[in-house]
């Protein structure tokens, strides 16, 4: 029998409404709410903890392929190794200006048979250590010397690459590669600089030879920006207003590239407002793009003034804290009337026109996928994170109030997480992920 027109009417509404919700967002698949109940294999830190114990929150870390966990303790210049139990098994390297000593180390990578390489921007090197923890091999960054070959090494990010002695590393953050330029330029060694891909792009390091060889294996999608290409002179990049501008035209909501690599060397990634993860070999086309029927939220005028407030109070915070405060006593110095000028640009800065689903992106040891979605507010980058098998099934959804993204994932289900009591004093727990999420 056919229905009355009004009640077809009806039901076109609410069909319309559960494609486009109310708030603006298209249809969402109903989330499968995994339990974050899992068991805790060890914890080492806290209040009471041994001096090599006392690591920073958030550490860079890595496990091998025998589950032992190694911590880079940059501020002590160390690695720290933990045993499968979270016994101390290896503390390795010391502060210092030689071979095996690190001076500003910023970042790690480890491999399966336990060797692991350390970025040390002190040395403008990657140290290479085998797995008993000896120095096998110092590359150097650049085959120049100086503050250049500290600038073009620094990363935003590095993933070891199972296929290689090589890293994978996403690049610095353009406003650094122009910072870098810069500096060349006043050095008058601005033929000499350059910067390689920024914070949209991948490069494949080697690390077999004494100087780093690097090939670009991946340049994300980039928000179009009007004067991105637009070369400045030393002088010009110092002006006030050309700081501004430079703030202001990296846009609230653009999409950020979130990155990891796959056991077999397949490069996961996203890079657009969409929920879409795109695979991809290093330097090869997109092979596989994995979806969930969630879509970005159109910005409204009430989004923008609460992104502005949120943007603000985060800049007084960080300008408050005392290693901010430092820093901006020092900027201010150098260019008076920088705070200022920074707080306008904030105040001013442009949007992109939605806000992006995907904050996070992370691998498993067996090749799955952890993806993190925006939390409530559009600038909340801790929401919930989904799970796909390495088949890219999905699997469920843990909830924002859950534990949340892995700092780092082992074999046998293996995850470390970081937690920190009410004094900011950090803990290292590991646990075990149930066979069927890993």
């Amino acid at each position: 029998m056919r229905r009355p027109l009004a009640v077809r009417c009806v039901q076109l509404i609410v069909a319309v409404a559960a494609v486009v919700g109310v708030d603006g967002h298209k249809a969402v698949a109903q989330d499968r709410l995994l339990s974050a109940d899992f068991p805790e294999i060890y914890r080492v830190g806290g209040l009471n903890a041994p001096e090599w114990a006392f690591l920073e929150s958030s550490s860079r870390a890595g496990f091998d392929a025998a589950g032992n966990l190694y911590v880079l303790d940059a501020s002590a210049g160390r690695v720290v190794v933990l045993d499968p139990e979270g016994r101390l098994a290896q503390i390795i390297g010391r502060k210092g200006e030689g071979p095996g000593e690190f001076n500003r180390a910023t970042d790690l990578a480890v491999w399966p048979d336990g060797s692991f390489a350390v970025s040390d921007l002190g040395h403008a090197a990657y140290q290479v250590f085998s797995p008993d923890g000896e120095l096998k091999r110092f590359v150097r960054m650049s085959d120049i010397q100086g503050p250049m070959a500290t600038f073009r090494g620094m990363r935003s990010a590095i993933r070891p690459d199972p296929l290689a002695v090589a890293i994978i590393a996403q690049g610095a953050a353009s406003m650094m590669n122009r910072m870098a330029r810069v500096v060349g330029q006043v050095m008058g060694g601005e033929e000499k600089y350059e910067p390689g891909v920024d914070d949209r792009g991948l490069e494949r390091i080697r690390l077999d030879g004494d100087i780093v060889s690097s090939t670009i294996v991946l340049q994300a999608w980039r928000v179009p920006q009007e004067d991105a290409s637009r070369d400045l002179s030393a002088e010009e990049q110092l002006d006030l207003s050309v700081i501004a501008e430079m703030i202001s035209e990296d846009k609230f909501f653009a999409p950020r590239l979130h990155w990891d690599v796959l056991p077999g060397g397949t490069i996961a990634y996203t890079d657009s407002s969409d929920y879409a993860i795109k695979l991809a070999p290093p330097g090869g086309p997109v092979i596989d793009v994995v979806r969930r029927p969630i879509s970005p939220q159109a910005v409204t005028p009430r989004i923008r003034e609460g992104a502005v407030a949120h943007a603000l109070d985060e800049f007084e915070t960080r300008s408050n804290d005392p290693r901010g405060a430092a820093m901006s006593g020092l900027a201010a110095a150098i260019l008076p009337g920088i705070m200022e000028t920074m707080r306008e640009a904030l105040a001013t800065r442009e949007f992109f026109h939605e806000i992006p689903v995907l904050r996070g992106l992370r691998t498993t040891w067996d090749g799955g996928l952890w993806v993190q979605r925006r939390g409530d507010n559009p600038w909340d980058d801790k929401g919930p994170v989904d799970v796909f098998t390495a088949g890219h099934e999905y699997l469920g959804t843990f909830a924002a109030s859950a534990p949340g993204m892995p700092a780092a994932f082992g074999p046998d289900g293996r995850v470390l997480y970081w937690e920190t009591n009410e004094l900011d004093v950090p803990t290292i727990v590991v646990k075990r992920l149930p066979v069927k999420i890993r």
